[in-house]
Parts: structure tokens; C-alpha cells; sequence
């Protein structure tokens, strides 16, 4: 096969063996570009179940924008411009996503990012990294950062692992109540928001963990999880933040991609053909310059009711919104 031609087929690595060892602390990772094509955009919506409009007509912003999350997974993997992603042994435990404003159909997208944390966390290597997303003005577009713990068994329970979660602690609940489907002002503590329940397949795990271009890991392959001491596959932590921005999207509307704030812990293993329960309550309301912010809290349950993740988010609506 032509050597242009092959360098398209698998997704871009740099050569560092990507140990605890060997991360150096704000050592620039970067730049990646990223096109927002609309194959990019049908591609996300499938792994994440998620058609809303805006993404393919007409939006609020105008043009078709790019789902709030959708470079959240480049964010996570900037580090493998330098750190080779077949060599990494290691379990994303903590995300937060940062939006400051929406990425339009066809905005090439250069990402950055840089380690800004080592140390060990209960006798575990532990690294913190940071990221950020600006088009091609240089305007921010969407800031990142994640917690990792290394030489840790990918599919091992992280529920007393990871970075410390916010101060308030995420209480799932039933959630009698009906559920409100948009923010507005007045909402009481404990108002249910509108959730979401999908199949999460190994076909959607795959496409969003880059089967397409043709990158084996444990999350599209069972043979490479089966040789990394996995019986299956596993969906990646960053699909569960992706579910609680779509929810996020469909509560707060336009202001979530331009003032949205989620934060994410990863607490046991998704697998395929999972029936995933979003869900999510007020927690509060505060005056915000120029508006509103309401906070939310959000938890994922499988169909066997194990919780699998929780999350904190908030967003500011304008005055005028309401008006």
C-alpha cells in the first residue's frame, strides 16, 4: 500500500512509552487539529444516541453547531501526539468539560493541552491534565481536564479511587416528582430535570472510541481486552460525560454550550448492550452576572441499578431568556 495512503489508517501516536514514569509535568501536548465535518458530527450522535436538530439544521447560534462534548474525547487524548497510546496502562477516573462557546459545522479546531499534576494517590500513580479547544481566531472554545491512576486494572471498581470529588456529594434518588424539561427560574431543590434511558451498544462504544480509524483498544476490541485480563469490552468514562452534556443540552438549551460547566466521576465499568438510566435533579439557583445560574446533579444507573457514574453541572441562563 502507498506510504501517503497507509498514514491515513490508524489514528495519529507519538513514540514516548506512556508510563507513570515517563509523564512530565507541563511538557506541551499538542497541537491536534480537528475538523468538525459532518461526518464527525452523524458519527457522534450515533455513539451517544443524540439527533438533536441544532446539529444538523438550523441552531440557535445559526449555522449547525457540533454537539457541546463532541471534541471531548480529542481533549482527552491530546497527550498521544507525544505519549504512544499502545503502550498506556491506565483508568480515566474524573472529567470536567468547560464550554465557552459552540463550534459550528466545518470550524477546524486546534487543540493543547499539558500534565499539570504527578504524584502517587493511595499507592497508586496518579496524573492530572489539562486541555483546551480554540478555533481558528484563537477563541476558547472549550477547556478540559482530567484525572488518570495508573498500573490499575481497567476494569477494577474506582468508587474509593481518583481525585476528591466536589463538596456536595451526588444523592441519587427515585425522583417521584414529574421531571421539568427546560430551567427556568424558581426551581426548588430536588425538581427532577428531564433524564434519558438508551442501549448503549458495542457498535456506538466502538465508533466513539475510534474504531473507524482503525485503533484496537479495550473498548472496540474483545481479543485486546480479553489480552489486557478483560472478559469483555468497556465503554470509556468520557461516554458517560458525553450523556450528561446531552441532558444538559436538552435542560439549560443554548446557554449550556456558552456557559456549561460538568464535572464527572467514573465509578464501575460499562459494558456493552447496557441499558443506561441518566437522571438528574436540581440542587439550587444563584444570581449570576447577567443572569442565572442553576447547579444540577446527575447520576447513571445500568439495568442492574449499579450506579456507574455521577456528575455536577450548572450553567448561567440570561435575563433576557426569561423575559
Amino acid at each position: 500500500m502507498p506510504e501517503a495512503a497507509t498514514a491515513t489508517l490508524a489514528r495519529w501516536s507519538g513514540t514516548k512509552v506512556a508510563t507513570f514514569e515517563n509523564i512530565a509535568t507541563f511538557e506541551e501536548l499538542g497541537p491536534m487539529e480537528v475538523e468538525v465535518t459532518e461526518e464527525l458530527m452523524k458519527a457522534y450522535a450515533f455513539s451517544m444516541d443524540d439527533y438533536r436538530a441544532w446539529h444538523f439544521g438550523p441552531s440557535p447560534f445559526g449555522p449547525p453547531i457540533g454537539h457541546a462534548a463532541i471534541v471531548g474525547n480529542d481533549l482527552l487524548n491530546v497527550k498521544y501526539g507525544v505519549y504512544d497510546r499502545m503502550t498506556v496502562v491506565g483508568l480515566h477516573t474524573d472529567e470536567e468539560l468547560i464550554f465557552h462557546a459552540p463550534i459550528p459545522l466545518g470550524e477546524t479546531v486546534t487543540i493543547t493541552g499539558r500534565y499539570v499534576v504527578k504524584d502517587i494517590l493511595r499507592g497508586k500513580g496518579h496524573a492530572v491534565m489539562e486541555a483546551e479547544a480554540r478555533d481558528a481566531s484563537g477563541k476558547l472554545l472549550v477547556q478540559h481536564r482530567n484525572s488518570e491512576l495508573t498500573r490499575v486494572d481497567p476494569g477494577e471498581t474506582t468508587a474509593s479511587a481518583g481525585t476528591a470529588q466536589p463538596s456536595r456529594r451526588v444523592v441519587p434518588d427515585a425522583l417521584s416528582a414529574d421531571p421539568v424539561e427546560t430551567v427556568r427560574p424558581g426551581l426548588r431543590a430536588e425538581t427532577p430535570i428531564k433524564g434519558k434511558t438508551t442501549r448503549l451498544t458495542q457498535a456506538q462504544m466502538s465508533v466513539f472510541s475510534y474504531i473507524g480509524e482503525y485503533e484496537r483498544n479495550f473498548h472496540n476490541d474483545r481479543e485486546f481486552a480479553n489480552e489486557n485480563g478483560l472478559e469483555r469490552t468497556i465503554a470509556q468514562g468520557q461516554q458517560s460525560a458525553g450523556f450528561f452534556s446531552d441532558i444538559c443540552t436538552g435542560f439549560f438549551g443554548a446557554p449550556w454550550f456558552t456557559s456549561g460547566r460538568v464535572k464527572a466521576k467514573f465509578l464501575l465499568p460499562v459494558f456493552p448492550d447496557s441499558v443506561l438510566r441518566i437522571k438528574g435533579k436540581v440542587v439550587g439557583q444563584e444570581a449570576a452576572r447577567g443572569g442565572l445560574r442553576t447547579h444540577v446533579d446527575m447520576w447513571i444507573r445500568d439495568q442492574d441499578d449499579r450506579l456507574v457514574s455521577v456528575g455536577w453541572a450548572s450553567a448561567v441562563t440570561p435575563d433576557s431568556t426569561f423575559n
